[in-house]
């Protein structure tokens, strides 16, 4: 049995090392539809900003464009890490669950217990996300030279439908036959049978289990089981389905001033602020669809100039330089966002149970009942026959807030007679998404969207309620009665990871010798055995029969706290290249009517920005802990989150004198 120990804590550390993955965002943040400098600029340069005008002048231009994301990796990537592709040339994002007794499991796969799944299950979970726009965007400029020269009013309403798709499909490998040990979830569904050698009995029947990982992302859970609540996936979840929303994005108005004018030049300010029309995040799926900046106000400044750089002599061809600067303050908006654990990546499917005191038939001792142990310390809390996937605890009312946004385009713009040929960039970049806590209610999430199951609305979190299950069995059995009496233990696995637990080694040949290993807790937080109340030198065995051993259990468990999330904002640049050719029909004199097509391809910085765990895994194995400094590290990142996009536009409108 020392020798199984040392090769379970050997196991463990490797697997520390092996499987350190990078950050990963639960939630996409994009550049608001609203924003976009270069298809405001482009197509109307030569009906804005004018020189010598006595009266009020203006133009009214609608653009219609369609977008679409390339670069689906690195999408996958900000969402389930840099181990989620397995080949340079992946098209999306690929990730394999297989439970806690597949042979040689790989280290990077998710953990099919945590799904509600069986064992011995394996499947390939393939993403290949896609996010498509259709922008219908009306713009007006009004130049009130009429009050002041240079004065001018410009209003921005960008109408859009944005199309989300995670492309996810799940190939089943091994749909799995085993059923589930009395102790690992529950006490027994189904007794041992003892005329039968080995059969310790039933905890939960392959029937009632999950068929596959994608039941669980949408909110299924197992059917009939006996006094143990399974509480469905409510938040994050991964649909198969795209979803879509239609909506003004952001209404942007800017009141600005030209304080330099002539007909080869003109530079201005203006002040710039743009309301919220757009929806805000709810965290009922990972990836859901956002029109707009998430309902957030912004204030800041607009900045506009041109300059004249050749004309020829009939002054009917041009060569100008435009420009046009906002930058915006971004304020706090009330967002509902999932979190994961600190320093560990996507731990937000893994699996919690919840605790309750007072502690009723359990203590733990330092010696076991064979040894003429006793139990002397009664735990903390006890498991209260409730389980919930992490996600429903750390999805949060936050407020967000980001310092400082900017949108530049310059353009190069050469005209000849009534055509007129942009070709320009784009830089967008924003700072980092900052969190508030304190500015919302304590509740965390309590109700789920009125679509979800009435099961979703009894899950909420206070700190130490909750701990994270890992592979740890939760239920001893005292086998003094007839049938044996279950009853509820208080073992966490702080330590476990969305790959693997503590108590099972994560890859490598699975045994019988490991499996009873595995049911005596030998990998749970502060181990001591695990007797049948105070005092009592009645052991608790690991399972019905007091066959395997004498169990064990955490004294104290490890609850988690909210300063266990990891509030991990986003920050994004992204560069544009863009072109647009339109026609002016200069013979009109009051009114001039144009039209144009454009095109770009924009290229953003999506992906993980650093590797938390590899720097900070070597400390939690000194410390034989994974809070304390790897927490401290993992909460000061910040991910470079920006779309990969190319989009096409047709832009006319009508300008008047």
């Amino acid at each position: 049995m020392k020798k199984i120990i040392k090769l379970l804590k050997c196991a463990t550390i490797m697997t520390q090392i092996c499987s350190a993955s990078s950050v990963v965002t639960p939630y996409y943040s994009i550049r608001s539809q609203g924003v976009d400098a270069a298809r405001e600029l482009s197509g109307w340069s030569q009906q804005v900003n004018l020189f010598d005008k006595e009266c009020a002048y203006g133009t009214c231009a609608l653009t219609t464009e369609y977008t679409r994301s390339f670069n689906a990796q690195r999408i996958a990537q900000s969402l389930f890490g840099t181990n989620s592709c397995s080949s340079n040339n992946c098209t999306g994002g690929i990730l394999n669950v297989s439970g806690s007794r597949v042979a040689d499991r790989g280290a990077n796969d998710l953990l099919a217990d945590y799904f509600y799944l069986p064992t011995d299950f394996q499947s390939t979970l393939k993403f290949n996300p896609r996010i498509q726009n259709i922008v219908v965007d009306l713009n007006f400029y009004v130049g009130l030279d009429n009050l002041v020269n240079g004065l001018f009013v410009r209003l921005d309403l960008p109408l859009n439908w944005s199309n989300w798709s995670l492309g996810f499909c799940e190939n089943v490998i091994e749909s799995g036959t085993s059923n589930y040990d009395p102790g690992y979830f529950n006490g027994m569904d189904v007794a041992p049978n003892l005329a039968i050698a080995g059969d310790e009995g039933i905890g939960i029947e392959r029937s009632k289990l999950l068929k596959s990982f994608s039941q669980y992302a949408c909110g299924m859970v197992p059917t009939d089981t006996t006094h143990t609540i399974f509480d469905p996936l409510c938040a994050a979840k991964i649909s198969c389905k795209s979803h879509s929303v239609t909506r003004l994005a952001d209404i942007q108005a800017i009141v600005g001033y030209n304080f330099l004018s002539c007909t080869d030049y003109h530079m201005g300010i203006g002040i710039l602020t743009r309301a919220p029309t757009g929806n805000r995040p709810t965290g009922e799926f990972l990836f859901e669809p956002i029109s707009g900046n998430g309902g957030s106000w912004e204030l800041g400044a607009h900045l506009t100039s041109h300059a004249t750089l050749w004309r020829d002599e009939l002054q009917e061809s041009s060569l100008g330089f435009y420009a046009d600067a906002n930058i915006t303050h971004v304020f706090k908006a009330n967002q509902r966002r999932t979190f994961d654990l600190q320093c560990k990546p996507m731990s937000r499917y893994m699996l919690a149970q919840k605790f309750t005191t007072p502690v009723e038939s359990l203590a733990g001792g330092a010696t076991p009942a064979t040894s003429s142990g006793t139990g002397t310390t009664i735990p903390s809390a006890q498991f209260s026959n409730e389980f919930s996937p992490v996600a429903n605890l750390t999805t949060q009312e936050v407020r967000v807030h980001i310092a400082i946004q900017a949108d530049i385009a310059a353009q190069f713009t050469y005209v000849s007679g009534g055509w007129n040929w942009d070709v320009g960039y784009n830089f967008w970049g924003r700072s980092c998404e900052k969190f508030s806590f304190d500015d919302c209610p304590g509740a965390c999430f309590n109700s789920c969207n009125s679509s979800c199951s009435t099961a979703c609305n009894n899950v909420s979190f206070a700190d130490n309620t909750w701990g994270l299950k890992g592979d740890a069995y939760v239920i001893g059995f005292d086998t003094t009665t007839t049938p044996a009496t279950p009853i509820a233990l208080s073992a966490t696995e702080h330590c476990a990871t969305i790959h693997h637990g503590t108590s099972l080694p994560a890859t490598g040949a699975i045994t019988i010798s490991l499996i009873q290993a595995g049911q005596l807790n030998l990998g749970v937080d502060n181990r001591e055995f695990a007797f049948a109340g105070d005092g009592s030198a009645t052991a608790l065995f690991a399972d019905p029969l007091g066959v395997v051993g004498q169990t064990q259990t955490s004294v104290d468990p490890i609850m988690l706290a909210q300063s266990n999330f990891n509030p991990v904002g986003t920050r994004g640049v992204s560069n544009k290249i863009y072109t647009n050719l339109s026609y002016n029909w200069q013979e009109c004199d009051i009114w001039t009517p144009y039209v144009g097509f454009g095109a770009f391809g924009e290229f953003g910085s999506s992906g993980n920005s650093s590797n938390c765990n590899n720097s900070c895994s070597t400390a939690c194995q000194a410390q034989a802990s994974c809070s304390n400094s790897c927490a401290s590290d993992c909460s000061k990142e910040c991910l470079n989150n920006s779309l990969s996009q190319w989009g096409v536009w047709l832009k006319g409108g009508v300008s008047f004198n």
